[in-house]
């Protein structure tokens, strides 16, 4: 009985915050990089495109580009064109973030879209913003459908993205982010510090 608590504690550890498709946070790249293939999912180096229909070898951009941590792919989601971008943890390399991308804000997809999400994961609240700026050009609505799991919407002009978030993976990213600042900082100062 002891036994089999442990293993469902471990695996609530690990369990996704949010599920989008076939993606599931947490996943690292190379799971994500697995799924892609075995789904022929033309998963790109976000700012690389390529004619290429279907799956092509993301390890060749791992290669080039090795510090890379936001891919992208195209596809058709609500019966219009989308871009889905996935976001990864800095060094563990970690889905923390998925976008959607589409080029429409146009009340009836917007509305149909609201209403999916409030069906799924109950009512929105809308967001406002504390920049002026932006509190003009978009509109923010967010779902918490869970304490790990943030889901939020953001309408412009000619533009709709939805991002999932998983919490602490987002939280660890930020954790990420600053040691490597705070290293590049230090290396800094050791390497220009007889120069003073």
């Amino acid at each position: 009985m002891k036994q089999l608590f442990i293993t469902l504690l471990l695996l609530s550890n690990i369990a996704s915050a949010f599920t989008f498709d076939i993606w599931e946070s947490k996943a690292t790249l190379n799971e994500v990089i697995q799924t892609a293939k075995e789904n022929n999912i033309p998963l790109r180096k976000d700012g690389i495109f390529s004619g290429k229909k279907g799956f092509y070898e993301p390890n060749l951009f791992l290669e080039k580009y090795p510090n890379n941590r936001v891919f992208r792919y195209t596809t058709k989601l609500l019966n219009e064109n989308a871009a889905v971008y996935l976001y990864f943890t800095k060094n563990s390399k970690e889905l923390y973030n998925l976008k959607v991308r589409w080029g429409t804000q146009k009340k009836e997809f917007v509305d149909s879209l609201y209403t999916l999400l409030d069906k799924k994961y109950g009512k929105r609240k809308t967001v406002f913003s504390s920049n002026l700026g932006e509190f003009f050009i978009y509109k923010k609505c967010q779902w918490n459908p869970n304490d790990e799991t943030l889901i939020q919407t953001r309408t412009s002009i000619g533009s709709t993205e939805l991002n999932y978030y998983d919490i602490e993976e987002s939280h660890k990213e930020e954790e990420e982010r600053k040691k490597i600042k705070i290293e590049k900082k230090e290396k800094a100062l050791i390497k220009d510090a007889n120069k003073f």
